[in-house]
């Protein structure tokens, strides 16, 4: 039992390490609000990196190209969840996220290991 279980961390850890590089947007100073088209696919979120800016009112438009349910899950600076939305399969959902602070508010879909597996990412919200 103990072989399997170390074989499964094994190929989790390698899955992991082999998510590629970021694939950034930025989100343009100025009032009003801020719109961002995302990408969900098997363990995938494009962009996985968004940067904005603290009070930016930011839409999340997010088109789940799976045939499977994803979730759109995010925590503030502080480690509170902050907002979560189920993504039915084939769909797109808004996806409104306030950016009261800055630092760094990871996102990731809360299904068993998609996010060991990739699918996650952060906005990195500046003053």
């Amino acid at each position: 039992m103990r072989r399997y279980l170390l074989g499964f961390l094994g190929l989790t850890l390698v899955v992991a390490g082999c998510a590629g590089p970021p694939k950034m947007a930025t989100v343009p100073s100025g009032p009003g609000e801020k719109v961002i088209q995302m990408k969900a696919s098997s363990f995938d979120f494009d962009p996985n990196v968004i940067q904005a800016h603290q009070g930016d009112r930011l839409v999340l438009v997010i088109r789940n190209t799976a045939d499977t349910t994803h979730n759109f899950t995010v925590k503030n600076p502080s480690g509170e969840v902050l907002v979560t939305k189920d993504l039915p399969e084939n769909s797109t959902v808004r996806v409104d996220v306030p950016l009261s602070q800055a630092g760094k508010y990871p996102f990731y879909c809360d299904k068993p290991f998609h996010a060991v597996f990739g699918m996650k990412g952060r906005l990195v919200v500046a003053k």
